[in-house]
């Protein structure tokens, strides 16, 4: 598609309803109708004889959807860290839990071929996801490596001495005490200034934090939306779930059909009003703001701004992909575009 310069609308126009375009070897519609025909089975239909009626080949995907692609040899549990949250470990309420951080400056590449000079916790971008239960006591043991300043913020509530703000210089160190809560979703973040290019160079992540006894079993999956920019690529010209553009293109999210699925959704994406998660083919109960006890509604998409999060849950009744994006469609055009898997 993006050899052509069209549009997803031109090519249509010139296809015709119903008729095919040849793109890249591969032919627009005839592979959806060979699927629908008996062809292959593919590893998101197998067990419903009904489910190939609703596939879309790899083939028409990326002509459709495609953009600069995945770094490659990026294996497909390349971001496995960042996308399944640690277990909850079944220690009591109230434990003491410790955690090192430090920040290092690492190139990384977040499309294929697009290198960027990030500044990380912990060596990745998102940095590690945090875990705890309300009221255990967090100790963050915070070191920075690097030739700047930086720090360790906290959304949530917390005692103010340790909320992060003060800069701890090049080859600083420090020792955040914090009590997790409330229950729900928070990110971290630095919050030296410039705060933009702190955050917009890579230092942000993730802490969930588990009401007392739990939450239902669910299958879990953590998606931070953000963005990367250079002189090179402009400012947010890669847009990535989890840190690297179009990875749940090329790696859909599993989950088992009809199995209860929890995700925790945060937009850290830097310089735009606002970022959004959309599901396709399905709704989903929200919890607004990653907390509470209860859903508010039932929602396709939710509107985020920078900082924002959510908690959603739904299952997916049916063999095949679901997609998701930012409603903002060149956010999801920028490689924020990716796809559930019932299997």
């Amino acid at each position: 598609m993006a050899d052509q310069g069209l549009s997803r609308r031109e090519l249509l126009k010139k296809a015709g309803l119903g008729g095919a375009v040849l793109l890249g070897g591969s032919v627009l519609g005839s592979t959806a109708r060979g699927a629908a025909a008996g062809g292959e089975s593919s590893e998101y239909s197998h067990g419903d004889e009904h489910a190939s009626r609703t596939l879309v080949g790899d083939e028409v995907l990326d002509a459709v959807y495609g953009h600069s692609g995945v770094p490659v040899g990026l294996e497909s549990d390349a971001l496995d860290a960042a996308t399944y949250p640690p277990e909850p470990d079944g220690k009591p309420a109230g434990a003491v839990r410790e955690v090192e951080i430090a920040v290092e400056e690492r190139l990384i590449e977040v499309a294929d071929g697009v290198q960027f000079q990030a500044w990380t916790y912990n060596g990745t971008v998102p940095g590690p996801t945090i875990r705890a239960t309300e009221g255990d006591t967090i100790k963050i043991h915070f070191e920075n490596r690097t030739g700047h300043s930086h720090n360790l913020h906290f959304h949530g509530a917390h005692r103010p001495e340790h909320d992060g703000w003060e800069p701890i210089p090049a080859g600083g160190e420090t020792t955040y005490v914090i009590e997790a809560g409330p229950a729900g979703v928070h990110p971290y973040h630095c919050h030296t200034a410039p705060l933009a290019e702190h955050v917009s160079r890579g230092l942000y992540g993730t802490m969930i934090v588990d009401p007392v006894g739990g939450r239902p079993p669910a299958k879990e999956v953590s998606l931070l939306l953000s963005g990367f920019s250079n002189d090179e690529i402009g400012r947010n010209g890669v847009v990535a779930w989890n840190g690297v553009s179009g990875f749940f293109h090329a790696h859909p999210i599993k989950v088992e059909r009809g199995e209860p699925v929890r995700v925790y959704v945060t937009n850290m994406l830097e310089y735009e009003p606002v970022g959004s998660f959309h599901l396709h083919a399905e709704t989903f109960d929200c919890y607004p703001a990653g907390m509470g006890d209860q859903p508010a509604f039932r929602e396709d998409t939710i509107a985020l701004a920078m900082g924002q999060r959510a908690m959603i849950e739904f299952t997916l009744p049916h063999y095949g992909r679901y997609m998701f994006h930012p409603h903002q469609h060149w956010l999801a055009d920028r490689g924020a575009m990716g796809w559930f898997a019932a299997v």
